[in-house]
């Protein structure tokens, strides 16, 4: 093994151990299901784990392994069936203490961005519940960093506008 493959492995280390539980969230944000979510993160980290091995060259680990997990998540429900539980059912599947508060989360959240359109709201969660800049969040969609922040904009408008009407009822 090279010292390059050895400096990202231990890059990867770093991030494991650093941003593990922000990597579930992230993918869990996405998924919905802790399980799964768990899964994903895990087969991504062993993938990129194996990659590095075979001397595949990454010039940033972080934002490498953010868009794996955001690709994989994506393929997630490219290859499962779509189970669709309707919101009040949601309610009612078994969570335990440990996952309720991010479950409720999860389903609040989902509410609000259920009304927008999917570039939108991808780009609300990336930057609201995964703390990413606007150049980050245009490095993983591969989008201009101007289009990152007008959808974002457009999407807290339309938020906004949903909370009004919500208001008034």
């Amino acid at each position: 093994m090279n010292e390059e493959t050895e400096q990202l492995l231990t890059e990867l280390e770093r991030i494991v151990t650093e941003r593990q539980d922000w990597l579930f969230r992230f993918a869990y944000m996405r998924i919905g299901i802790r399980e799964d979510a768990e899964d994903v993160v895990q087969e991504v980290l062993l993938g990129v784990f194996r990659r590095l091995r075979e001397k595949t060259r990454v010039d940033n680990m972080e934002q490498y392994v953010i868009r794996a997990i955001s690709n994989a998540c994506t393929d997630y429900f490219r290859r499962k069936p779509l189970h669709v539980v309707l919101l009040d059912q949601a309610k009612e599947v078994a969570v335990s203490d440990h996952d309720k508060q991010i479950h409720e989360e999860f389903l609040r959240v989902n509410r609000l961005l259920d009304t927008l359109p999917r570039e939108q709201s991808e780009i609300v969660r990336l930057k609201c519940y995964d703390d990413l800049t606007f150049k980050q969040i245009a490095e993983l969609q591969d989008i201009p960093e101007a289009t990152a922040k007008s959808r974002y904009r457009y999407a807290i408008m339309h938020v906004q506008q949903m909370m009004k009407k919500g208001e008034k009822r």
